[in-house]
C-alpha cells in the first residue's frame, strides 16, 4: 500500500529524506508569497508589460545560467548547488521587500531570482534522478509532490491572512527565515557529486527535437498556470480580494495532493499513459477557463486543474528522471531547464505586447499543453 511503502521507505532512502524535507520547508516558504508577487508589483502601479518583463528575465537569466550552474554542481557537489541558490533568493526577497522604497530595476530582480532557480532547480533534479528508484519512480515522485502540495494548501491561504492584517513586510520576513533553514536537512549526509561533459556542439548534437518541444510547452503552461492566472482572476474576477486568491489557490493544491496520493502507483507501471491522458484533460480546462466569469467558476475550474495539472507533471517529471539516467543526468537537466525556460521567456515575451488573456489561455494554454504529448 502506499502509506505502508512510504513509511519504511522514509527510513531506508535517506538522501531523498533530506529532499523531502528541504522541499516542503522550501514549498512553505514559497508558497506564502510565490503567487502574490505578480499582484504585489501590480499592487506598486506596475504596468502588465513591466511585470511580464520582469518574469521574462528570470527565465533569460536561468536560462543562460543552466550550464555554469551544472558545472557548479558538478564541482562543488549537488546539495552546495542547492545551497548556494538560497542567498539569491534571500537578496531578491529583501529587494522585493524595499522595492516601494528604492525603486530597484525590475530587471536586477529578475536576474536573481533566475540565478537562484538555475542553482537549486539544477540541484533539485540531478539529486531526484540519481537517487530515485526506477521501479518506485512514480510513487517517490507523487510523495515528494504530496509533501509540497501540503504546504502549498496552507501556504496561499496563510499568505493572504498575514497580507489582509499584517501587511507584506511581515510576510517577505518570513519567508526569508524559512529559507535559511530549509537546506539544513541537506546536510545530515555528505555531499554528492554528479560528472557533467559539456561542449556547445555536442549538446545541440543531441537534442532530440521531441523533447525539446516539450520542455518548451512545459514552459509556457507553467508560465501561465503560476503567474499569469492568478494575476487575472485577482484584478478581473475576485475584486482584488489577496485572501480569494490564497483559498482558490490553497483549493487547487488540496485537489492536486489528493489527486497525485490516488495516481502515484499508477504512474510507476503506465507513465506515458498518464501524461497523455492527463495533458488532453489540461488542454481542455485551459479551454473552459478561457470563457469563465464569475468565482464560483474559478473554483470548480481550478479544482479540475490541481487533477490534470498534478498528474501530468507526476508522469512528466518521472518520464524526464528516467530519461535523464539513460543518457547521462546533468546534460539532460541541463537541457530540460534551457527549453523549459525557453517556453516561458516566449509566453512572456508575448504577453509584453498583448492584454487579450482570454486568448493566451485558449490557445497558448491548451495548445503548451498538448505538446508533452511529444515526450
Amino acid at each position: 500500500m502506499f502509506h505502508t511503502y512510504h513509511f519504511f521507505h522514509f527510513f531506508k532512502n535517506r538522501e531523498l529524506n533530506e529532499l523531502y524535507i528541504t522541499m516542503a520547508i522550501k514549498s512553505f516558504a514559497l508558497a506564502l508569497i510565490g503567487i502574490f508577487i505578480p499582484i504585489y508589483l501590480y499592487k506598486l502601479g506596475y504596468s502588465f508589460s513591466s511585470i511580464f518583463f520582469f518574469y521574462a528575465v528570470i527565465s533569460l537569466t536561468h536560462l543562460i545560467f543552466t550550464i555554469p550552474s551544472a558545472k557548479i554542481a558538478a564541482k562543488f557537489g549537488i546539495k552546495h548547488s542547492i545551497l548556494f541558490s538560497i542567498p539569491f533568493l534571500i537578496v531578491f526577497l529583501l529587494l522585493l521587500y524595499s522595492l516601494e522604497q528604492f525603486h530597484w530595476p525590475l530587471y536586477l530582480l529578475g536576474m536573481l531570482f533566475g540565478f537562484y532557480g538555475a542553482l537549486f532547480w539544477m540541484g533539485y533534479h540531478t539529486d531526484f534522478s540519481k537517487f530515485s528508484d526506477k521501479k518506485k519512480r512514480g510513487s517517490e515522485a507523487s510523495f515528494s509532490s504530496i509533501i509540497c502540495s501540503l504546504f502549498y494548501v496552507i501556504g496561499p491561504l496563510a499568505g493572504g491572512l498575514i497580507l489582509t492584517f499584517f501587511g507584506f513586510k511581515i510576510l517577505f520576513i518570513l519567508v526569508a527565515i524559512l529559507l535559511l533553514f530549509s537546506v539544513i536537512p541537506l546536510f545530515l549526509s555528505s555531499e554528492v557529486y554528479e560528472p557533467m561533459k559539456f561542449s556547445l556542439k555536442d549538446f545541440f548534437k543531441k537534442q532530440k527535437f521531441k523533447d525539446s518541444i516539450s520542455f518548451i510547452g512545459k514552459g509556457i503552461e507553467l508560465g501561465l498556470g503560476l503567474v499569469v492566472w492568478p494575476l487575472f482572476i485577482f484584478i478581473f474576477i475576485l475584486n482584488e480580494k489577496y485572501l480569494s486568491v490564497g483559498f482558490i489557490s490553497s483549493l487547487t493544491f488540496l485537489s492536486a495532493m489528493l489527486f497525485i496520493f490516488v495516481i502515484g502507483n499508477f504512474a510507476n507501471r503506465h507513465r506515458k499513459k498518464v501524461l497523455k491522458i492527463s495533458a488532453i484533460s489540461n488542454a481542455l480546462i485551459w479551454l473552459v477557463k478561457s470563457i469563465i466569469i464569475t468565482p464560483i467558476q474559478v473554483i470548480a475550474t481550478d479544482i479540475l486543474y490541481g487533477f490534470s495539472h498534478s498528474s501530468m507533471t507526476l508522469s512528466f517529471d518521472v518520464i524526464c528522471y528516467d530519461k535523464a539516467n539513460k543518457t547521462g543526468i546533468l546534460q539532460f537537466i541541463s537541457t530540460r531547464e534551457i527549453f523549459h525556460h525557453v517556453g516561458k521567456v516566449l509566453i512572456f515575451s508575448l504577453l509584453m505586447f498583448t492584454t487579450n488573456f482570454i486568448s493566451v489561455f485558449r490557445f497558448g494554454g491548451s495548445i503548451a499543453s498538448l505538446f508533452s504529448l511529444f515526450f
